[in-house]
């Protein structure tokens, strides 16, 4: 069973690139895709339009800031 779109083999992708830990980043002109690859083949694929790509954004902003205030707090 497929369960991967293989978006980093489009030939519309703009963009693809290796972030690390076998995961790529590819982007179509309008969304991020990610695909986690086993070295031959997509195994695993989430698209983020513009508006999700915000949200982990600011998900990822809020998170250090926490993670900041709570090593400064000695805890």
């Amino acid at each position: 069973m497929m369960r991967g779109v293989r978006a980093v083999d489009r030939q519309d992708a703009l963009l693809k690139r290796y972030l690390g830990d076998g995961v790529y980043a590819a982007f179509d002109g309008f969304s991020v895709w990610l695909t986690a690859e086993d070295g031959r083949t997509a195994t695993d694929t989430i698209c983020l339009e513009p508006a999700v790509l915000a949200a982990l954004a600011s998900f990822s902003r809020e998170a250090w800031e926490t993670r900041k205030r709570i090593s400064a707090d000695g805890m």
